[in-house]
This record gives structure tokens, C-alpha cells and sequence, in this order.
């Protein structure tokens, strides 16, 4: 057999070796890969050792099984005859390649099973690990084969010019791979913004980075393009990161109403920190208002697109409760719009709709069918009376997630829900589990704490957006003054209730109040009569 086809056999022959010990491998090293980082323990330290170790391990079985199967078949020799200092070099290149691997995966482990990172990034062991492996087979060739490497040395650094020439970008994108790697730009969790691309790192490698937007986009950059760009990473450090937002108000409103306003807005929302705190401030008089800027921080960075929509959200409605006007540039047109609709109602009679739609849902509500009745369940109040009252009734919308009270506060309103729903929660100081409970239309709350001059005893949350009638001190007032028998019916029914209660109230003496005398009917009646302005 001449020398080429013997050396053309020999390589087939080994390239299958290693393509069998690599399939039966494959799976093993790859399910070990998917486990979480977080992953450890004993079992795990040894099941990764062992699937790193799978590859070179099952190459050198399988060179030593087929050697075995030639050994048995003498025909086969004569046309396959692998020398031995052949196979000896190939087994110990292999063997070379399973101690890296196991001094590196035991390095790797260790760090895993402590539970911090590994301080080389993979590409970076990669690396290196290509680097000795190639400087391994060269030593097997001279020291083990006789094979004068001078020439393949030479021929080495002939071939990588060309290639280094012919692959210029790819090695810029490898070397930009590297330096990424080792001042840890970017890292797998990391969120960053990479020109005009945001995203969360997904994986990076010897060519490029992958980044997954919020839309659940992949953007592939590569390595070059992200070394020479201006990052800005929102995960390191740390990920307290503060948000801005512009507003406009009104002339008319005074700056500290507004500025409160917009802070008052931003701690509504749950995500936004609470320290530091956020603040407002004037930025700019503008042509039609003033424009206030709002700074609030946050930890989740990489989510600022709805929190900034929450604080800007309850910041409409919070500006609506409080008479705050957002100004908007007045065309022409709006103004001839605007004078239309202006002498349209001086035309109309002032707030007939409004009131007869607040009476409408008055007379719904738990307020009139529950409260305003005598002992035989008629209602104290008709129709023209209700009227009159719903002439001072507000109207107030909250948001999702707004707290209107909380527990333990003082309080002077009461609340009928229109439309929407809210969620109630009180705490006990001796209970283990709140009581927690939902009021959907036509609800009334808050009427306790109006009517005997108590703390509120729960916070009421809104569940989804809600519009409420607010029954203010003076609006309660008006209604006791009706009628001289409204104000015993109403303090029969609250001591009633009261007393029904007192069990549940009694856990809130913490609150500091006497409850037992607050909720007499006798306490009560005067409260009403201080209320009219006839107690003392």
C-alpha cells in the first residue's frame, strides 16, 4: 500500500472515530449545558465534570474498540494498518484534551457550587483552551512522531496571514469578541442600549451579541459594531435608574399645588422608589402654561415604558381631582369651537344634567336604600330632597392602583361607587389574615368613619378605573338640616350598625380611640347636632 492512500485510510479512519465519540456525546453534554446557573450541589459538580469529560473519554474507547476489532480480523489488516506510535499520539492528544477540560470544568464547578461567576467569560476559555490544545499537537508531533515542525511552523504563519488578510473582519469581530470579554462591557442579563438597539444580552460569542428587545425581537450585532459604540448599560452597577417626564399646567394653578401634585402622582405607583424620592420642578414658561418636570427612580429600567405610563396616567387623574388644568396651544379654530360651546351654556340652565344624573344614581345606591330609611325600611328623604343634596355631590375618578384611604386615617367623605369596582382590606392587630372584600356599583363606604368621626377602618383600593360620588362633610351637613327627624333615624341606624361591628372594631383599639363611647347613639346624635351647628 503506498504511503498517500495509507495516510488518506489512517485519517478517514480517525475522523470517524471522532465523529462516533462525539454523537454519543452529544445529547449528554447537551442537556447538561441547559441546566439553570443557579443549578448546584454535588450531583450536578460531578454530572458536569463527567459530560465535559464524555467527548475525549468515548474517542479513546472507540479508537481502543476498533484496534480491538482489527486485532481480530486479520484481512482487515492488510488493508488498514494503523503503526502504533500513530495511535499512541492520537490517545494521548485526547488525553491532553480530557485533562484541560477537566481542569478547567473543575475550576468552572467550584465557582458554580459557591454560587458566584466564573471570573473568564467562555469565549475567553475557549480560547485559550484552542491555544494549548494546538501547542499540545504540536509537541505530540515532534516529540512523539519525529515530525520536524519547522517547515509546518513556517507554513502555520503563512497560511494565518492569509487567512488574517482574507478574514480581516471576522477576526476584527473576534478580537472586539475578546476585549468585550475581558473588561466585561456586556454580559448574558445584562440590559443595554447599543446605538439605537435595546435589549436584554442574551448570549455573546466569538463573533457577535445577541440582544432580545421587550418586543421579543433578536438583534444580532456584531462584536466590532458593539466594541466601537457607546453602551449604556442599565443592569450594572446597579440597577437604580431615575426617569423623567415633562408636564405642562396652567397659569392659573399655583406652582406648589402642581409640583405636589406630580410627586403625589409618582408614589402612587407601586414600582417607583421610594428613597430617593421623587421630585418636581418648574422647568419652563411656556406660551399656554408651564412646563414641570418630574424625576422619579426606579429598579426596573428595562420596563420603563409602562411604568412611565402608570406615573403619567395617575398624574391626569390625580390633576383631574384637584382642579389642575393641562393646557393645550389654542388655533383658530379651537377658539371658534371653544366660544360655541361657552354660549351654549350660558343658554343652559348651570348643571341640571349633571345633578339629575347624580341624583339618578343616588337614589341606586346603599346610600339611600340602606342608610336614609326609617325603622320600617321607607326612605326619609323624597325625591326633591335628594335633588337638593345631589347639587353638592361630587363626582371623582381614580385608576387602577390608586389608594383613595387607608386604614387608620382620618376621614370626613364618604364614597358611593358609580361604575368600576374597588377592593377593601382590614387589618386586625391580633389576626393572623385580613378581611378582605370588593364593592362594585351602587356601593357605599367610607360612611362610618363621616358619621362617628373614627379613623377609617380599612384601605380601599381601586381595582379597576372607577368614577365615585364624594359625599363631603358640608354635603352630610345639608342632608341632616332636611328634616328634623333625619338626624335620630340616621344615628338609630349607624348605632345599629355600629353595634353589629363591634366585635370586628374592637381589634382597632390600637388606633388609640374609645370606640365603646364613640358609637353610641347619644355620641352620635351630637355629632350630627355639632355638625348642623347646634352642639356643643
Amino acid at each position: 500500500m503506498n504511503e498517500v492512500l495509507f495516510i488518506t485510510i489512517e485519517s478517514v479512519v480517525l475522523i470517524g472515530i471522532y465523529l462516533v465519540g462525539t454523537s454519543l456525546t452529544w445529547p449528554l453534554r447537551q442537556r447538561t449545558r441547559a441546566l439553570p446557573s443557579d443549578q448546584r450541589g454535588f450531583v450536578v459538580f460531578l454530572r458536569c465534570i463527567i459530560a465535559e469529560l464524555s467527548r475525549p473519554v468515548a474517542v479513546i474507547a472507540v479508537t481502543g474498540l476498533v484496534l480491538s476489532v482489527l486485532d481480530h480480523h486479520p484481512s482487515l489488516q492488510r488493508w488498514i494498518h494503523l503503526p502504533l506510535n500513530h495511535v499512541a499520539a492520537w490517545c494521548t492528544f485526547w488525553s491532553v484534551f480530557a485533562a484541560l477540560v477537566f481542569v478547567e470544568q473543575l475550576a468552572v464547578q467550584f465557582y458554580r457550587w459557591m454560587g458566584r461567576p466564573f471570573p473568564v467569560p467562555e469565549l475567553m476559555r475557549n480560547i485559550i483552551r484552542t491555544v494549548l490544545l494546538v501547542a499540545a499537537a504540536f509537541a505530540i508531533l515532534r516529540l512523539m512522531l519525529g515530525i520536524n515542525i519547522s517547515g509546518l511552523l513556517a507554513s502555520t504563519a503563512l497560511l494565518t496571514a492569509v487567512i488574517g488578510f482574507a478574514l480581516q473582519g471576522v477576526l476584527g469581530n473576534l478580537l472586539a469578541g475578546m476585549s468585550l470579554h475581558i473588561v466585561r462591557s456586556v454580559m448574558p442579563g445584562d440590559w443595554v442600549t447599543i446605538g439605537d438597539v435595546e435589549g436584554e444580552v442574551v448570549q455573546t460569542n466569538w463573533r457577535e451579541t445577541r440582544l432580545r428587545t421587550v418586543g421579543g425581537f433578536t438583534m444580532i450585532l456584531p462584536n466590532s459594531t458593539v466594541a466601537s459604540a457607546t453602551i449604556h448599560n442599565m443592569t450594572r452597577p446597579t440597577t437604580l435608574r431615575r426617569h423623567r417626564t415633562v408636564v405642562g399646567a396652567s397659569y392659573s394653578d399655583a406652582p406648589g399645588d402642581v409640583i405636589q401634585a406630580l410627586v403625589d402622582a409618582a408614589m402612587a405607583v407601586p414600582e417607583v422608589i421610594r428613597n430617593p424620592a421623587p421630585t418636581a420642578y418648574l422647568s419652563q414658561y411656556m406660551d399656554f402654561g408651564i412646563n414641570y418636570e418630574l424625576r422619579f427612580w426606579t429598579n426596573r429600567y428595562w420596563d420603563h415604558v409602562p411604568l412611565d405610563g402608570d406615573v403619567q396616567r395617575m398624574i391626569w387623574y390625580i390633576f383631574q381631582r384637584r382642579g389642575i388644568e393641562i393646557p393645550f396651544p389654542m388655533s383658530d379654530k379651537v377658539l371658534v369651537d371653544l366660544a360655541e360651546v361657552m354660549n351654549h351654556q350660558k343658554r343652559s340652565p348651570p348643571g341640571d344634567a349633571d345633578t339629575q344624573q347624580t341624583f339618578a344614581d343616588l337614589v341606586r345606591s346603599d346610600f339611600v336604600s340602606k342608610m336614609l330609611v326609617d325603622e320600617k325600611g321607607q326612605r326619609l328623604l323624597k325625591d326633591d330632597d335628594l335633588r337638593f343634596i345631589a347639587s353638592s355631590v361630587g363626582r371623582v375618578r381614580f385608576t387602577r392602583g390608586e389608594t383613595i384611604f387607608r386604614q387608620g386615617e382620618p376621614g370626613d367623605t364618604c364614597y358611593v361607587v358609580v361604575w368600576g369596582r374597588v377592593h377593601g382590606r382590614v387589618e386586625y392587630k391580633d389576626a393572623a389574615q385580613a378581611n378582605e372584600f370588593d364593592l362594585g356599583p351602587g356601593a357605599l363606604f367610607g360612611e362610618m368613619s363621616l358619621a362617628t368621626g373614627l379613623p377609617r377602618t380599612a384601605t380601599i383600593v381601586v381595582n379597576e378605573e372607577v368614577e365615585l360620588l364624594e359625599i363631603s362633610a358640608d354635603a352630610f351637613a345639608q342632608l341632616l338640616g332636611l328634616r328634623e327627624d333625619v338626624p335620630q333615624a340616621l344615628a338609630r341606624l349607624v348605632s345599629e350598625r355600629s353595634a353589629q361591628n363591634a366585635a370586628a372594631w374592637e381589634k382597632l383599639r390600637a388606633m388609640g380611640s374609645n370606640l365603646a363611647d364613640s358609637l353610641k347613639r347619644e355620641n352620635i346624635l351630637s355629632r350630627f347636632l355639632r355638625m348642623l351647628g347646634k352642639g356643643k
